[in-house]
């Protein structure tokens, strides 16, 4: 397969599959207000088989980032202690004036297997 992007009326997301290269691979920027998106919600899903034990088989890190009103270049948004895993879904409850969302793979986070990510949301 390869890397690919769907997009709704209700979510943007993306499945990264292979090495997603220098630029790495992102969703489609989702800028909530300009939307009138009321809630946003992100996941990460594993889209591999899983094995007989039920853990996942993919090793890619999926790294959220936004972008405010003025800002030059995006920034890495940082969940808790650590980064987003597969399996998380969380609300997002900035949707302030200006603020955009993506999410993507760098192009050093990808090992092997396959994740889709991204934002669904209700008006």
């Amino acid at each position: 397969m390869a890397n690919a992007k769907s997009t709704n009326r209700n979510y943007e997301y993306a499945v990264v599959d292979t090495a997603p290269g220098a630029a790495g691979y992102w969703t489609n920027i989702v800028n909530p207000r300009k939307s009138g998106i009321s809630r946003l919600f992100f996941s990460i899903r594993n889209t591999d088989i899983e094995d007989s034990s039920g853990a996942a088989d993919a090793v890619i890190t999926v790294t959220l980032q936004f972008k405010c009103s003025g800002d030059l270049d995006w920034q890495d948004f940082y969940y808790s202690s650590g980064g987003f895993v597969i399996g998380d879904r969380v609300e997002i409850g900035d949707i302030g004036p200006g603020t955009q969302w993506r999410a993507g793979v760098k192009d050093q986070d990808f090992t092997s297997g396959s994740v889709k990510f991204g934002f669904d949301w209700y008006k």
